[in-house]
């Protein structure tokens, strides 16, 4: 799991990781063309897949409970879903802030990004070969920099 610098800035100037993300949205993608890329990367020949927001609604942000043992747990209140957008192999996600397409270059948008997949990797789904018009739900998930 990879900090963008403008997440790292911030949290080393202005606040906790929390406070950045809170909020935000969770954005699944397809593989980039350049599959090496970090999170102040644009994601050229990417497909979005879903956005995940609160309840499914697309509009309200997803929260983070406080961290415990230095890893920040999705709100347990919250259903964090999405209809996926679109048809692929889920293999990168962003936690991009309120406002952040996700999809372009930036040093100054706060951003997590990891790999997603069915076992070993930084968000794990039953089965990350996703289909246009599914709904899913995703019952965990945490931000731990270890």
């Amino acid at each position: 799991m990879q900090a963008s610098t403008g997440l790292r800035n911030y949290i080393g100037s202005s606040g906790s990781c929390k406070a950045a993300l809170d909020a935000g949205f969770l954005k699944v993608w397809t593989v980039p063309t350049d599959p090496t890329v970090g999170p102040d990367d644009a994601l050229t020949g990417a497909t979005l897949l879903g956005t995940f927001t609160e309840s499914g609604d697309g509009t309200t942000g997803l929260t983070w409970d406080s961290a415990v043992n230095g890893a920040l747990p999705k709100a347990a209140a919250e259903t964090w879903k999405t209809t996926w957008a679109a048809s692929g192999t889920a293999v990168l996600f962003r936690f991009c802030e309120a406002g952040d397409a996700g999809d372009t270059a930036s040093t100054t948008a706060k951003r997590v990004q990891g790999t997603v997949g069915i076992a070993g990797a930084d968000l794990t789904m039953s089965n990350n070969v996703v289909t246009s018009g599914a709904d899913f739900t995703l019952d965990s998930a945490e931000i731990d920099f270890t």
